[in-house]
């Protein structure tokens, strides 16, 4: 495993700025506007900081995955549309989250998911 540092640190850091620039200048803004404002507190109340957490436990997963069966992009598009269809899609259908900010949230796993990929790719080379 720590001769994969460099590609799971890079995966996360990557991840973390998408997800998190898009989380923040696109899906909250979108999420405010329709008032579904979280019910809960955060676990972990800085948003950069648990976006970067959420990234490193998704990246480990998928770098476990790699490890077992190759294809990082393949694997991670796998994970993405598997968290589209249980958050997104299902939160839609039972009305905990109008549409805007679902189609939102998807573009923002896809792009999160290819760029973690994408630069674990790169680096694992």
């Amino acid at each position: 495993m720590l001769a994969r540092m460099k590609p799971i640190l890079g995966a996360t850091v990557a991840g973390t700025i998408i997800g998190h620039l898009g989380t923040t200048t696109l899906f909250y803004p979108a999420m405010d506007a329709v008032g579904s404002g979280s019910p809960f507190p955060p676990l972990i109340a800085n948003d950069l900081v648990a976006s970067f957490v959420y990234v490193l436990i998704a990246v480990l997963f998928l770098d476990w995955v790699v490890q077992k069966a190759g294809r990082p992009m393949f694997n991670a598009m796998v994970m993405a549309v598997s968290q589209i269809l249980i958050v997104d899609v299902n939160y839609v259908m039972i009305g905990r989250r109008a549409l805007q900010p679902a189609l939102i949230s998807v573009v923002i796993i896809l792009l999160l998911f290819a760029g973690a990929a994408f630069t674990y790719e790169k680096l694992s080379d």
